[in-house]
């Protein structure tokens, strides 16, 4: 399959993402993650937003961050040593706002930055 124009626009559950053609994603990959800045609803950013601030998160917003989540996990370019299974099976365990700042804080570990 060949690979997603980086400017094609993207529409992931209820998220609609349109691409930053001044920021492409760095590496030739068959999709590309999509960046919580380019969906163009608002509810990732509001939820985003919310999450930054340390505010509880509603049921919508939790959702949002964690498909938004698993798709970049799914999607972003990672060292080699990664266990992207082992990060998708935990990614799916999260429950609340602490479990994500910790599991973010590991994605970080292998040179991912979804925020």
């Amino acid at each position: 399959m060949p690979p997603l124009p980086p400017d094609e626009p993207e529409q992931i559950g209820p998220l609609y993402f349109v691409p930053n053609a001044d920021y492409p994603y760095p590496f030739r990959v068959e999709k590309p993650p999509r960046f919580w800045l380019d969906e163009q609803t608002g509810l990732l950013k509001d939820a985003v937003e919310v999450y930054l601030r340390t505010e509880p998160l509603n049921r919508e917003q939790f959702e949002l961050l964690m498909l938004y989540l698993r798709q970049y996990v799914e999607r972003a370019v990672i060292t080699a040593d990664a266990d992207r299974p082992r990060l998708l099976t935990r990614l799916a365990k999260l429950r609340s706002v602490n479990e994500i700042t910790n599991y973010v804080e590991e994605l970080a570990e292998w040179g991912l930055e979804p925020f």
